[in-house]
């Protein structure tokens, strides 16, 4: 699975939009490991905000990658950072 993908949950709250809502809708917990479950079967590594670190070795558990670190885009030095981040990931493939 070479998808690497950014959750949309952070500290069990959508940033924005209904992601948090949808994900209960369908019978699975609003939180990255919910998240983890639901991309399961696609995506090859999950990142996760910080605020949800400790989530990464159950999203392991998954046999999915994590990794932690600030997703929340509040100012353009932190964009260039993930964007940086998520280029320079190593793609899992099956």
């Amino acid at each position: 699975r070479s998808v690497i993908a950014v959750s949309p949950i952070v500290a069990g709250a959508a940033l924005k939009g209904p992601a948090d809502r949808l994900l209960v809708e369908l019978g699975r917990e609003a939180s990255v490991l919910g998240v983890a479950q639901w991309y399961e079967d696609l995506v090859g590594t999950l990142v996760v905000d910080e605020a949800d670190r400790e989530s990464c070795p159950a999203i392991e558990q998954l046999d999915m990658g994590a990794l932690a670190t600030d997703t929340i885009m509040a100012d353009r030095s932190v964009t260039r950072a993930l964007a940086a981040t998520l280029v320079e990931l190593p793609i899992r493939l099956p």
